[in-house]
């Protein structure tokens, strides 16, 4: 984007930044609680800059939108992982005690600078 193009478009400003809110929530895609606002946010910014360019999406405000919607997604997946494995593996008395191990194992290796490779 050519910022002197659009330096006087606020519809053009509010699209970028849509797609700025929706790039940066697709990148936070495991702490719902900092991606599932900058979804909001990106899509509010694209609605908007809609309304300011005479009811049309600009292809910047789209862009914005579906990458919002899907950092939205990907936080709503995230969240139910989360809550998946608070309320159904910690609870049963075979998984929970082995999952607790995995993570321990995990955090060990993590704090000795061993990481696990693929």
């Amino acid at each position: 984007m050519n910022p002197k193009k659009n330096s006087g478009n606020p519809a053009a400003q509010l699209a970028f930044c849509s797609v700025l809110a929706g790039a940066a929530s697709i990148l936070f895609c495991f702490t719902p609680l900092v991606q599932f606002p900058l979804g909001m946010i990106g899509i509010t910014l694209a609605l908007i800059s809609r309304v300011q360019n005479d009811k049309h999406f600009m292809p910047q405000a789209v862009a914005g939108l579906i990458a919002s919607a899907a950092g939205i997604v990907f936080s709503l997946i995230t969240f139910s992982m989360v809550m998946f494995v608070y309320q159904v593996i910690l609870p049963n008395p075979t998984l929970g005690p082995q999952y607790n191990q995995l993570l321990q194992q995990f955090l060990d290796s993590v704090n000795s600078g061993n990481l696990p490779s693929l």
